[in-house]
């Protein structure tokens, strides 16, 4: 399979386990799942076709790719989630996602901010959430814009990526635009590093040693782990 250029079976295999798991809590994950998957087959499809690659590509591989960039999420994948050009600024995101999550760090920050009421966070799990959703308050319906947009908390900078105990979560949603063209940029990627692998051996090596010496700390903040980590991508354009 034209992944395991890229990806071990086994962690492939795991992964997949992983989330027919949480489907099958989810009764409703698969049947959106499969609506999300097929926008986003329909995209990637469309770019191998234009740049000659799609017959490089067998179908049982490009559903692998695709079902595999929808699930599964890392470090890494922030690159896309702050890529705001993807972006169309119809605030979906503002008006259906609860609870929106802030950190004790932005709580303190919050704190002192002008624009941020004190009353308008309550408790919520190990850190606070704003007590109005579905709208949030600060999204403002008639021109689309958030009114603390520079004061955000992370979780709205990274979505459609959502950070829970230390690990990255998404859940596919094809009604989100932004959403569906995340997860064919992420395809792509997969695609044409899995084939520039397969015409090239030594371009795992360079993969390799490009992310070994540049991959974001552990102690940089959101911020700066994305500029690392789009400074990498964009570095590995050229290679």
């Amino acid at each position: 399979m034209l992944l395991e250029e890229l990806h071990d079976r086994d962690y492939i295999d795991s992964l997949f386990k992983q989330y027919q798991e949480l489907a099958d809590e989810q009764p409703n994950l698969n049947s959106e799942l499969f609506i999300f998957e097929k926008m986003v087959s329909k995209r990637v499809k469309k770019f191998l076709k234009k740049s000659n690659r799609l017959k490089d590509v067998e179908k049982k591989d490009l559903k692998e790719i695709v079902h595999f960039s929808s699930i599964v999420f890392t470090e890494g994948s922030l690159v896309a989630a702050l890529r705001l050009d993807l972006c169309n600024r119809c605030g979906w995101c503002c008006e259906n996602c609860s609870p929106i999550y802030i950190t004790a760090e932005e709580y303190e920050s919050y704190q002192k901010s002008e624009n941020i009421m004190a009353g308008e966070m309550v408790p919520h799990e190990d850190g606070y959430r704003f007590e109005q959703d579905r709208p949030c308050e600060h999204f403002i319906r008639s021109t689309k814009k958030c009114d603390i947009y520079n004061e955000r908390p992370a979780v709205c900078k990274a979505y459609p990526i959502m950070i829970r105990d230390e690990k990255y979560v998404f859940t596919p949603n094809h009604f989100c635009k932004y959403a569906v063209e995340f997860v064919v940029q992420k395809a792509i990627t997969e695609v044409t590093t899995c084939l520039k692998i397969r015409e090239d051996p030594e371009f795992l090596e360079k993969l390799k040693k490009q992310m070994e010496t540049q991959i974001p700390d552990d102690a940089d903040n959101l911020d700066e782990r994305v500029k690392k980590w789009n400074k990498i991508a964009e570095e590995l354009d050229d290679l």
